[in-house]
């Protein structure tokens, strides 16, 4: 839960009540929750006791200074994450710098400034709020990465238990007629082995393509529903291309019109524009899922990217997308009537997540890429398909 002013726990330590009235008063204007202890020895049972989310400790004390009781409570793991604000009249250099290297986190000079306390306070809860999130993102995606690397460790052991299985079909064929029977049979069975393979791994992207969007039911911050959004339809794109795969007869090529014309009725759809137009050309041609899944992430981001950056402050806009094969080249060509490319950024070399990936898979094609900005955008990219052995 995020630590916020209504719930955080603030213990002040300090042997002056009249610091201690003070400094009530100050937080209780701020609608702080403190508790206060008079001496080091009852600030390190309270904390024990009730660990609040942060200290403010008096360095000069009796029997048990402020820089003894942060020793202690450093050196405590159940204890040594609690931030430690000094508080003190002790304004030396070397006793500033003896309360960090004991760990604190910040040192306040009395006597200090309403607005000042106040400040860094509200300032050592932020921190410790975005350390607690930032602890359970890390501890969510060590758990994921676990959970990966198991299914690849699954499935490495399959594959291994079905070469084991191919060279025991080998060595036990004893005729040609055996063989050819045998090899057909393995054959299909590969096939409908890859069939189910591309069908589960289109269930899993819709899978987190689903949690992505359910995920964004939960999030107010419009950067972070982009990227969700974004990511989301990265993903959709690649799950098309193993469904086109699952429904083919073909377990190496798939109908790159069909896929085209699939995707950009989905992102239209995800869009939810009725003003943005989107037209598209494109020509009958069998692509390898190499070639593809690149191709559909490329269409993917710029057509995002039109669609979000090019009709800003207009009510409606068109985009085209043309497909063709000259020979053993593809053309493809995306343009919208929109405001064009802004001058003073730099198409090849984007800051963006989506134009700098757009660039990294036309280098993957071994293509080339051309941007104009002319009443609109175009972006005009060709290349080869990618050569690849065959599978069977």
């Amino acid at each position: 839960m995020s630590i916020t002013q209504d719930s955080a726990h603030i213990l002040v330590v300090d042997d002056n009540t009249c610091n201690l009235d003070l400094v009530c008063r100050i937080f209780a204007k701020a609608n702080l929750k403190i508790s206060t202890a008079l001496n080091g020895i009852d600030a390190i049972n309270q904390v024990k006791l009730n660990p609040p989310e942060l200290i403010l400790l008096d360095g000069m004390m009796p029997n048990l200074d402020g820089f003894e009781t942060c020793r202690l409570l450093k050196e405590d793991p159940t204890t040594c994450d609690i931030p430690i604000i000094f508080m003190t009249a002790l304004a030396e250099t070397e006793r500033k710098v003896k309360a960090f290297k004991l760990g604190a986190s910040d040192y306040i000079t009395k006597p200090f400034q309403k607005a000042e306390l106040i400040a860094r306070v509200e300032y050592q809860l932020e921190l410790l709020n975005l350390r607690q999130t930032l602890e359970k993102q890390n501890d969510l995606l060590q758990h994921q990465i676990n959970e990966r690397y198991e299914v690849e460790i699954s499935l490495l052991n399959t594959n291994e238990q079905l070469a084991n299985v191919n060279q025991s079909l080998i060595a036990e064929i004893e005729n040609r007629k055996t063989a050819e029977r045998k090899l057909k049979q393995s054959l299909k069975e590969k096939e409908l082995l890859l069939k189910e393979i591309h069908h589960r791994v289109k269930n899993n992207l819709f899978i987190v393509s689903s949690l992505l969007e359910s995920q964004a039911e939960y999030i107010d911050d419009p950067q972070a529903l982009k990227m969700l959004s974004d990511s989301q339809n990265r993903i959709t794109s690649m799950a098309l291309i193993h469904e086109q795969l699952h429904s083919s007869t073909s377990l190496c090529q798939i109908n790159f019109q069909q896929y085209l014309t699939t995707l950009t009725n989905y992102l239209i759809d995800s869009y939810l524009t009725n003003t943005i137009k989107v037209s598209a050309n494109i020509q009958q041609v069998d692509l390898n899922i190499e070639t593809a899944n690149a191709c559909g992430l490329i269409v993917n981001e710029l057509i995002s990217n039109a669609v979000e950056h090019a009709f800003i402050g207009r009510n409606e806009g068109n985009i085209t997308l043309d497909f063709t094969q000259n020979d053993a080249r593809f053309t493809l060509i995306i343009k919208d009537d929109g405001i064009g490319f802004p001058e003073h950024k730099d198409f090849y070399h984007s800051e963006s997540l989506g134009l700098e990936l757009v660039s990294t898979l036309v280098e993957q094609l071994e293509g080339k890429i051309q941007m104009t900005s002319d009443n609109g955008t175009e972006v005009r990219i060709t290349f080869a398909e990618l050569n690849y052995k065959n599978r069977l």
